[in-house]
C-alpha cells in the first residue's frame, strides 16, 4: 500500500479538535451580502445566524472544525444583520434565526445554493452539522469535461469523505490528497452510496484522472445465497420491492426477490398486504426453509428482536440495509468584444482632382492660343474631375448613413440585451424558488411517508401476532398456562436444538398465574418466550435478557431478596418500551425455578 501522508481528520459531531481551531468570520449583513455576490469569490461560505440567548444554538467554531479549509464560515446575529443580508441577496437566499446555510461559489452559483437549515432542537443538531458538511462537499464538486485525448485510468486508493449527493460519493486520494467521487450509476443505480460504503472507508478502483471519477466496481461481491447467509428461524432485513393486495415482493439483496403472502404477514384474513407495508421500506422477516425452498414469514416478529446483520455489497461495506436508516425509496473578469465599424473616408482613398489655374492667372488671350481640340479635351478633363468628385461626396454620405443606422442597430442590440437580462433574473428567481419549493415538498413527502411507514409497523405489529383470544382449552389456568408454554417451546426452539434444550424443572404460583390475565395477546406472547428462554435454559437468548437478584432496595451495597434459601430474580420481557415488563422467578435453593409474577419494570418488589 502506497504511503499516506498526515492529513487532518474531520472531527465526529460534539468532538472538540486537538490541533487547533479554525477561524470564524464576521462581518455586517450588508458586507456579507456583497461579499457573496462578489464574482471573484473562490471560496463557498457557510453563514450561521443566531438568536441571543437561544437554548440550542449553533455551534460555529464545532462546524468551522469539522469544515477546515472546505468553507469558510461566517456568524450573523438575527435581526437587523440578517435583515440587511436578505436586502443584499437575490430573493429567498437569506438565512434567519437559529439557522444555517450554505453558499456555493462559481458560475450560477445563486441556482445552486441548498434550503436554509433551522434546527428545531438540540438533538437535531447532530444530523445539521453532517447535513452541511455534505452541502459543502457537494458545492465543490463539479464533474470536469473530458478532453479530446484522456489519460488512461490508474489504480488507486481513497478515503471515503462524504456524500454530497443520495448517488455521489466524494473520496479523497492518498496519498496525494486530491478530490475525486464514486457514481451510483457505476455500481448499482437506484441504491444510495451511503449503503454500500461508509465514511471514512479505504476503497480501491480505477481513476479516471481526466473526469476525476473514481470507479470501485471491482469490489462489488457476488451474491450469496440465502442459506450461507442465514440459519432457519434466523430474522433477516429485507427490503420491500412492490405490494399488492395478496402479496408482497422483497429483496434480501438486490436481485434476491422473494415473495410473502399476506397470510405470512397477517393472522387477520381481513387484512391487505397494501395496509401493511409500503415500497422501500425495510422490515423484519423470519427465515425458514421448507421442503428446501426459501419462505419468509413476518408473524411472531418482535420490533426488538435482535435481526442478523444484512450482508454488504461492496468488499468491507456496511451491511446494506439498516433499519434505523431513514425512508428512501429508491448534484473572474470578463471579456470584451470590440466591434468593426466602416472606416474613415478621405485617407487616401480617392485620387484628388488636380488644381485649375483660374482664368484670371492664365496671360490675357491664353484661351485665343488654345486650338479647338485643345479646348474640346481641357473640358472632358474638367468633366471628369467633376464626376470624381460627384462619386466621392455620394461615398461619404453613403458611409454616414450606414455609421447611423449601425449606431442605431447597436443601441436597439443593448435595449434588447439588457431587456433579456431582466428577464433572466426574473426568470432565475423564478427558478430558485421552484426549486426550493420542491426541495420543501420532498421533504414533506418524506415525513410524509415515515409517519405512513410507523403507522403500518405498528399495525402490521399488532396484525402479525397469530395467537387468538379464543376460549382456554383447559378450566384449570396452571394447566393452561403449561400448554401454551409447550407450544411456544415448539415453536420457539428449533428441531435441532430441542434434545439440548428441553424444558427444564419449574413450577407457577397462583400470583403468577393472576399476573396474566391482566396482559395483552402479544404481551403474554412475549412472557411465555421468556420463560421458555429461563426454563429451557437457552443461554444466548437468556443472556440478552439480562437476568439478576432482585435487591432489597436501590442502595449500591443492597442485599438480594430471599425467600429462607431461595433467592428472588428478575430478567427482561421487554425492551425499549413504555411500562416494559420483566419476570419476578424464585431461584429454587433444591433446584428448579417457581414463575412469581410479571410486572411493569418500576415495580421492585416481589
Amino acid at each position: 500500500m502506497p504511503a499516506q501522508k498526515n492529513r487532518k481528520r474531520l472531527p465526529a459531531a460534539g468532538e472538540t479538535p486537538a490541533e487547533h481551531h479554525s477561524t470564524i468570520h464576521h462581518l455586517g449583513g450588508a458586507a456579507l451580502a456583497r461579499h457573496l455576490m462578489d464574482p471573484d469569490r473562490e471560496h463557498t461560505v457557510v453563514v450561521v445566524s443566531h438568536i441571543p440567548g437561544s437554548e440550542h444554538p449553533i455551534d460555529a467554531q464545532l462546524l468551522a472544525d469539522r469544515l477546515g479549509a472546505e468553507a469558510w464560515v461566517f456568524v450573523l446575529p438575527n435581526g437587523a444583520e440578517t435583515h440587511r443580508l436578505q436586502e443584499g441577496l437575490p430573493e429567498d437566499l437569506h438565512v434567519y434565526g437559529t439557522g444555517a446555510r450554505v453558499y456555493p461559489h462559481g458560475h450560477r452559483w445563486e441556482s445552486r445554493v441548498p434550503r436554509r437549515h433551522l434546527p428545531r432542537h438540540a438533538r437535531a443538531l447532530a444530523a445539521l452539522y453532517e447535513a452541511l458538511e455534505n452541502e459543502v462537499l457537494a458545492a465543490g464538486h463539479f464533474e470536469a469535461h473530458t478532453p479530446p485525448t484522456a489519460p488512461m485510468p490508474v489504480i488507486s486508493e481513497a478515503i471515503v469523505k462524504g456524500f454530497p449527493a443520495e448517488d455521489r460519493a466524494m473520496v479523497e486520494l492518498v496519498p496525494g490528497g486530491e478530490r475525486a467521487v464514486i457514481r451510483s450509476e457505476d455500481l448499482l443505480p437506484g441504491i444510495p452510496l451511503d449503503w454500500l460504503v461508509g465514511k471514512g472507508q479505504l476503497v480501491t478502483g480505477t481513476l479516471d484522472s481526466a473526469n476525476h471519477v473514481l470507479n470501485i466496481a471491482a469490489l462489488l461481491l457476488p451474491r450469496p445465497s440465502p442459506i450461507t447467509v442465514y440459519k432457519h428461524g434466523d430474522v433477516a432485513l429485507a427490503r420491500v420491492k412492490s405490494v399488492c393486495p395478496a402479496q408482497a415482493v422483497v429483496e434480501l439483496w438486490p436481485g434476491n426477490e422473494v415473495s410473502i403472502g399476506v397470510e405470512r404477514i397477517s393472522s387477520n384474513d381481513l387484512d391487505s398486504a397494501q395496509d401493511l407495508l409500503t415500497e422501500g421500506e425495510v422490515v423484519r422477516a423470519r427465515v425458514l426453509y421448507e421442503n428446501g425452498a426459501v419462505r419468509l414469514s413476518m408473524l411472531d416478529v418482535d420490533d426488538d428482536e435482535a435481526a442478523v446483520p444484512a450482508p454488504p455489497l461492496l468488499r468491507d461495506g456496511p451491511p446494506w440495509l439498516d433499519v434505523d436508516r431513514p425512508y428512501a425509496s429508491i448534484f473572474a473578469a470578463g471579456t470584451t468584444v470590440a466591434g468593426a465599424g466602416p472606416g474613415t473616408a478621405g485617407d487616401g482613398g480617392g485620387t484628388q482632382p488636380d488644381a485649375v489655374e483660374p482664368g484670371g492667372a492664365s496671360p490675357a488671350g491664353a484661351e485665343a492660343l488654345l486650338s479647338p481640340a485643345e479646348r474640346r479635351t481641357a473640358l472632358q478633363g474638367t468633366q471628369m474631375q467633376l464626376e470624381a468628385a460627384r462619386h466621392t461626396i455620394a461615398e461619404l454620405v453613403a458611409a454616414q448613413k450606414r455609421q447611423g443606422a449601425t449606431d442605431e442597430v447597436a443601441r436597439a442590440l443593448q435595449d434588447q440585451l439588457e431587456h433579456e437580462r431582466k428577464d433572466a433574473a426574473r426568470l432565475s428567481r423564478s427558478l430558485n424558488s421552484a426549486e426550493h419549493q420542491i426541495m420543501a415538498l420532498k421533504h414533506d413527502l418524506a415525513r410524509t411517508k415515515a409517519s405512513l411507514v410507523q403507522l403500518r409497523q405498528q399495525r402490521r405489529s399488532a396484525s402479525s401476532r397469530t395467537e387468538t383470544t379464543a376460549e382456554s382449552l383447559f378450566l384449570d389456568p396452571g394447566e393452561q398456562f403449561n400448554f401454551e408454554l409447550l407450544q411456544a417451546w415448539a415453536r420457539v426452539v428449533p428441531a435441532g436444538e430441542k434434545a439440548a434444550h428441553p424444558l427444564g424443572n419449574y413450577s407457577s404460583n397462583e400470583q403468577f398465574l393472576l399476573s396474566l390475565v391482566g396482559l395483552t395477546e402479544q404481551q403474554r406472547s412475549k412472557t411465555l418466550r421468556a420463560v421458555v428462554d429461563l426454563v429451557a435454559e437457552r443461554r444466548g437468548p437468556l443472556r440478552k435478557r439480562e437476568p439478576h437478584p432482585l435487591r432489597l432496595n436501590e442502595g449500591a451495597h443492597a442485599g438480594p431478596t430471599l425467600r429462607g434459601e431461595d433467592v428472588c430474580m428478575r430478567l427482561y420481557v421487554e425492551q425499549g418500551t413504555a411500562g416494559a415488563l420483566r419476570l419476578h422467578y424464585w431461584k429454587l435453593q433444591s433446584g428448579g425455578i417457581e414463575l412469581h409474577e410479571v410486572v411493569p419494570h418500576d415495580v421492585v418488589k416481589p
